[in-house]
C-alpha cells in the first residue's frame, strides 16, 4: 500500500509517499484525508474489505497519476 499524509493539496508531495507491505491477516485504518494507492494483489482473487462512507467517491476523491505528475514510476517488490 502506498500512502502519504493528509494535506490541503489534491496531490501528495513526492517526498511524502511511502509504501509498505501489509500482511493478509490484518486490518488497517487510514486517517481522514490520507492519500493512498492500493492495495495491490498478486493473486487472481482475494478476500478484501474496504469500508467507506456512502459518498466517499463523490466528496473525497482525487486522482494523482504519479507518472504524469512527477514523471516517476514506482515498483513495489
Amino acid at each position: 500500500m502506498g500512502v502519504a499524509p493528509p494535506c490541503q493539496a489534491a496531490k501528495p508531495g513526492l517526498e511524502d509517499i511511502v509504501a509498505f507491505r501489509i500482511p493478509g491477516n490484518c486490518f488497517i485504518k487510514l486517517h481522514l484525508g490520507t492519500w493512498h494507492a492500493g492495495p495491490l494483489f498478486h493473486a487472481e482473487s482475494i478476500d478484501f474489505y474496504n469500508l467507506e462512507l456512502s459518498d466517499t467517491n463523490i466528496n473525497d476523491f482525487d486522482t494523482c497519476n504519479l507518472l504524469s505528475t512527477y514523471e516517476r514510476e514506482f515498483e513495489i517488490i
